[in-house]
């Protein structure tokens, strides 16, 4: 019997054994079916408090949850069609959203934060407004109780918005990333690297880059436009086994919300007009600058000196295209004063050297 189908049977054998009996008669209504496999979700919590449970063993426990929502999800839409009690189909659709939570706690808890992200914006979706002002009460997590010779479960119950901030927490470890992979090939994209070169190493944070990295390389070889995965504060490096991209360092900090990594084939340059008190760092990706030629595309911090009282832009996106574009924020700096800095919206050939006039 495999990992998946052995945990699946378990949390259903689980789920019965917590049914009061007065809810199984011999045709149970649609609301109690779903308070049913609700339970059998909410059984895998215990798994989540062992320390020693093996990886494999999390991912089966985690295959099974998203298929118990995904057959919530298959019932509420039926449901949505022949039920024409509307107090019924409510107390189901809430039902079905504290699944999706319920499932949001255990995919933070094993590591894939992105998958808890998307449970949570289910549960959202569901209810028509943020969960944090949902308040319900919910199984927050489960232990294993004390009791001599009985399998015996203990539930720690909480309000929804202290589950949401439960979530919060979780979330804070990883840095939601977008990668726009900008005309490549097929094997240009195969040859593309994401390397962790730096950040803490306990087994949180490994597990959680491992998740990340392998679902990189599978969306970039199936040829999404742009990427999007959850990564673990640290540094990385992005580069091309065959150097069909020029190389990109990138440091990403808890709590940030980077913008879009652009990896493609072209380059262009920085060039300062004039060099004195004023001669900004530029940092592209959370890292510093030590060259402003040939340069990857993308979005490029702006941080001036201490003292300098001349009015610089917080970010420049160059983008490319048929046309390349060059955008600063804030949006406009076009009425500086004499000596002052100049930046437009502009539109040039790719290739240019863009001049900072400081």
């Amino acid at each position: 019997m495999t990992g998946h189908r052995a945990w699946f049977l378990i949390a259903a054998l689980i789920a019965a054994l917590v049914v009061p009996a007065t809810a199984t008669p011999q045709r149970r209504s649609e609301l109690e079916r779903v308070e049913d496999i609700y339970r059998a979700i909410v059984a895998y919590q215990v798994l989540f408090d062992r320390d020693e449970v093996s990886r494999e063993l999390v991912q089966s426990a985690l295959w099974d949850v998203e298929h118990y929502v995904a057959e919530l999800d298959s019932r509420l839409a039926t449901d949505e069609l022949f039920i024409d009690d509307p107090d019924e189909l409510s107390r189901i659709r809430e039902w079905v959203a504290k699944a999706h939570l319920q499932a949001a706690l255990l995919h933070a808890r094993g590591v894939d934060l992105e998958a808890s992200i998307v449970e949570f914006e289910k549960v959202t979706e569901l209810l028509g407004r943020h969960p944090s002002s949902w308040d319900v009460e919910i199984e927050r997590r489960a232990r294993r109780g004390t009791l001599p010779e009985v399998r015996e479960v203990v539930y720690e119950m909480a309000r929804t918005p202290q589950v949401v901030d439960d979530l919060r927490t979780f979330w804070s470890t990883g840095v939601v990333t977008r990668f726009v992979i900008d005309d490549l090939g097929p094997d240009a994209r195969r040859s593309l690297v994401l390397e962790r070169t730096g950040g803490r190493v306990d087994p949180f944070y490994l597990a959680s880059w491992e998740l990340a990295r392998t679902r990189f390389a599978e969306r970039v070889v199936r040829g999404e436009h742009e990427v999007r995965v959850v990564l673990p504060p640290g540094e990385y490096a992005l580069s091309s086994s065959t150097g069909a991209v020029p190389r990109l360092a990138l440091r990403f900090e808890a709590g940030q919300s980077p913008d879009p990594v652009i990896v493609g084939t072209e380059t262009f340059s920085f060039r300062l007009a004039t060099a004195d008190t004023c001669r900004p760092r530029i940092l592209q990706n959370g890292v510093a600058l030590g060259s402003l030629v040939d340069l990857p595309f993308g979005t490029f911090t702006i941080e001036a000196p201490r003292g300098c009282a001349r009015r610089l832009p917080d970010k420049i996106t160059v983008t490319p295209g048929p046309e390349v574009t060059v955008r600063t924020e804030p949006e406009k700096l076009d009425y500086a004063r004499e000596g002052e800095p100049i930046f437009l919206f502009v539109t040039t050939p790719p290739g240019s050297v863009y001049t900072l006039r400081m």
